[in-house]
């Protein structure tokens, strides 16, 4: 995506300038209604139309974009098959997505926002003033998410490396190695009772016997 993937405060985030963005539609008309419509968000949109799942495949594969504006029903499958290719997408996994529906797929809506899809808009009610809320609305949650991964990934390696550092030291090191010999006898006196035969027990007992010792475990 051309949106940076950074921790930051919302205030601190940069909106796209100029917001590269894909429309899936089968229809000539609808595309032509839909780019008219857009030029009058006062948003700066460089727009790539495709009229088939083919060409967005091919565009998607080739480009980052910001926004991609999908047709639900199609000639061929529907706007949630879409939805899910582009989110197994290499580059354009995490793009903001409007699904566009028609008067009364409410249902229709309600499964892709389920899905994962950031707005849907109806073609009949559809207004610039609409289309544009829809766009910066989803663009902002893409990158919301985008920043949630990135803070749970932050988190993960602090915890990560604070652990690797703690077992470093010999108490840690001693707490661990106690702990996993106090839980191994117990799995193995339980397996006792269930495989072995009473006249087999000496071969477990020596085992036991030797994790009492003072072993030296090696932390990497």
């Amino acid at each position: 995506m051309s949106l940076p993937v950074e921790v930051i405060g919302p205030e601190e985030r940069a909106f796209p300038r100029i917001i590269k963005t894909l429309l899936l539609d089968d229809s000539t008309f609808d595309r032509a209604r839909i780019r008219r419509m857009s030029q009058n968000t006062n948003l700066l949109l460089d727009l790539t139309e495709v009229c088939d799942v083919t060409e967005l495949k091919d565009a998607i594969a080739e480009q980052e974009f910001d926004l991609i504006l999908i047709d639900y029903r199609l000639p061929q499958g529907d706007g949630l098959d879409v939805l899910a290719h582009i989110q197994q997408s290499e580059l354009n996994s995490d793009v903001a997505t409007i699904m566009i529906t028609g008067e009364g797929d409410m249902q229709t809506a309600v499964t892709a926002m389920r899905n994962g899809c950031h707005d849907f808009l109806t073609k009949d009610a559809m207004t610039a003033d609409h289309l544009r809320t829809a766009m910066i609305g989803a663009i902002r949650m893409a990158q919301d998410h985008r920043e949630e991964i990135a803070r749970t990934a932050h988190q993960q390696e602090v915890i990560r490396n604070g652990l690797t550092a703690a077992l470093q030291t010999h108490e840690v090191q001693g707490t661990v190695v106690a702990l996993f010999k106090d839980q191994f006898r117990e799995a193995m006196h339980a397996a006792c009772s269930n495989v072995f035969a009473p006249e087999d027990h000496s071969d477990l007992e020596s085992l036991l016997a030797a994790l009492g010792e003072d072993d030296e475990f090696c932390f990497n």
